[in-house]
């Protein structure tokens, strides 16, 4: 081989190595704490700040042990626990973390309402499992969780209001969990906390047919982040499957989650790939009676039925996971044409209200994509942690 031939092959590895890198940016991080989303007026009280004031968080913050997350009206925020699990702060909520080791994740909510999405499958690569549960201190009692599901907190003057909509969890510390001594709530319970000794009148079922606006805006983010994961790997076709974690999306603006193999399922139900290739053998959006095909239409609901309160709630994923099941991805020259469409990643769901029989539309915008300076011609790159 002459040399000048290995010169052009070393220069085409490297266009290539390149290309992959800015398509395939993973977060490489032993910290949970990081902004994923931050819609509105969303601020970060850093714990060493010496007159109080507070900064603006978009993606890409990192907290810090002891910084406070404050979300004012009309603003929500999405939080990296740990690969597949997140906790999303509702409007006029805040949230301090106490601890962002992935060996000991320990959030306090100081007031509003969060939701927690928590995956533990140790296959997964999660960090929280039984050895090294999810602690959410609230003002009334604190919560250990070390299963799959979805979980929302809700501070009340009097009381906090805990609800297991997918999985368990355990009334107690860390150390009240791992000898033993906490107190188990089953799925589909809410239980009352108001400081003292949890007794069986402060636990009830859950409504399962009543969601609220934070409820379709956590439910949309996952929808948007399995959307993202799809996106993600079709731009880096040739990524290892050894590659999981989280992955940055340019188009959704927003990390993703990369199993670490096959096709794993999220506690709303929505399914995750690790390679392209296995993307072949699903269909994850069209002809799905809820959804539609973002692809084709813009992401709205694509003509399907209204989404039960239910579902969007996260008490009932079993109609996602099977209109996900043996679906097989359009591979024609046109699939995917329409994602320039002004109206692309937007998300418009119906919900029944629990006041009356009428429905009431929410609205909520997935992330967008920040574009690069006019003159620049290259794709914004992903955030840089401060």
């Amino acid at each position: 081989m002459t040399r000048f031939v290995k010169v052009f092959v070393a220069a085409v590895a490297l266009l290539v190595g390149a290309s992959i890198a800015a398509n395939a940016q993973h977060l490489i991080s032993t910290k949970s704490g990081f902004v994923n989303r931050a819609e509105g007026k969303v601020f970060i009280l850093r714990a060493d700040s010496e007159d109080g004031s507070k900064g603006r968080a978009s993606l890409g913050t990192q907290m810090r042990d002891g910084d406070s997350l404050i979300t004012e009206a009309g603003s929500y925020a999405e939080l990296l626990l740990s690969p597949g699990s997140y906790l999303r702060l509702n409007e006029n909520s805040e949230v301090r973390v106490l601890n962002t080791a992935f060996e000991e994740i320990r959030f306090e909510l100081i007031k509003g309402s969060a939701i927690a999405e928590v995956a533990t499958a140790n296959e997964q690569v999660s960090n929280i499992n039984k050895n090294s549960p999810l602690e959410i201190v609230t003002p009334h009692g604190t919560i250990s969780i070390a299963k799959d599901g979805i979980y929302r907190f809700d501070t009340i003057a009097a009381n906090t209001l805990v609800q297991v909509r997918q999985g368990e969890l355990f009334i107690g510390d860390r150390n009240q969990f791992l000898t033993g001594k906490a107190t188990k709530i089953k799925r589909g319970n809410v239980v009352k906390l108001a400081g003292g000794t949890v007794n069986n009148t402060d636990i009830a079922k859950v409504n399962k047919d009543v969601s609220d606006r934070f409820d379709a805006w956590s439910f949309n983010r996952a929808n948007t982040l399995m959307a993202a994961n799809i996106s993600a790997l079709r731009r880096s076709r040739t990524m290892s499957a050894l590659n999981y974690g989280w992955m940055y999306d340019s188009f959704y603006n927003c990390y993703t989650f990369i199993p670490r193999r096959g096709l794993w399922y999220s506690p709303y139900g929505f399914g995750f790939f690790n390679s392209y290739g296995n993307c072949m053998y699903y269909w994850p959006y069209g002809y799905n009676p809820y959804y539609g095909n973002p692809y084709g239409n813009g992401g709205g609901t694509g003509g399907g039925a209204a989404l039960p309160s239910r579902v969007i709630a996260g008490n009932d994923r079993a109609p996602i996971q099977r209109s996900i099941e043996g679906r097989r991805i359009d591979t024609n020259p046109g699939f995917g044409a329409d994602r320039g469409a002004s109206d692309f990643g937007g998300r418009s769901i119906s919900t029944p209200s629990s006041a009356a029989s009428s429905t009431s539309v929410i609205s909520t915008s997935a992330p967008v994509r920040s574009e690069a300076p006019a003159s620049s011609g290259e794709r914004a790159g992903a955030p840089t942690r401060p």
